[in-house]
């Protein structure tokens, strides 16, 4: 590690913490019985101290941070990529069971295999960068069939999570894919 992110670590590491508990323990009395002179002066200008380093700090900290020149961490798009990929492939292992348990039509089941087939060739082709898929079909099979595959891919990406396998920022990413496609169809199935 060199010294750029060495200066960023010294930066953001924790102000103060040590110095107050230290001011604070300072006896109010001495063996004498006492008062300790100038205890509450001590306090003061320590947390005056650490006020003032954590204001600086914090001014300085974003500018520190881009001049640190920290590599980019690939984990998020990675763990975005597994989430995305998995949660595709339990879809279609669980779709034509779905289907017959909705009473599917067996045209709108083969439609939306393709759909999600082709969105993993354009996940696994593009390294994770695909787009909302945008939903073409209105009819009411579609609609419920699309619907309860989202819950069967929410319920697939938060047990990722909970395996540890992806971090809650990408969770949080998925859920709101998975949330603007589902109030999308849930407007389109409540005008039908």
């Amino acid at each position: 590690m060199g010294h750029r992110p060495r200066v960023l670590s010294a930066m953001s590491g924790f102000r103060g913490a040590v110095s107050l508990a230290l001011a604070l323990a300072v006896p109010t009395t001495v063996d004498s019985g006492l008062p300790f002179p100038d205890g509450d002066t001590i306090v003061f200008v320590t947390s005056g101290v650490i006020v003032t380093t954590l204001v600086v700090q914090g001014l300085l900290l974003p500018g520190v941070i881009r001049w640190a020149r920290l590599p980019h961490d690939p984990s998020v798009e990675e763990e975005l990529f597994l989430a995305e990929t998995t949660a595709t492939e339990e879809a279609l292992k669980v779709l034509s069971p779905v289907a017959a348990e909705l009473g599917t039509d067996p045209a709108v089941t083969e439609r939306m295999r393709r759909e999600y087939e082709a969105h993993l060739r354009v996940l696994r082709a593009s390294g994770g960068e695909a787009e909302d898929e945008e939903v073409l079909c209105h009819d009411q099979h579609y609609t419920a069939l699309r619907l309860e595959l989202l819950a069967r891919k929410r319920a697939v990406v938060l047990r990722l999570r909970d395996e540890l396998r992806i971090d809650d920022t990408v969770l949080r990413q998925v859920q709101r894919r998975l949330d603007i496609e589902e109030v999308r169809l849930s407007r389109q199935q409540s005008a039908e």
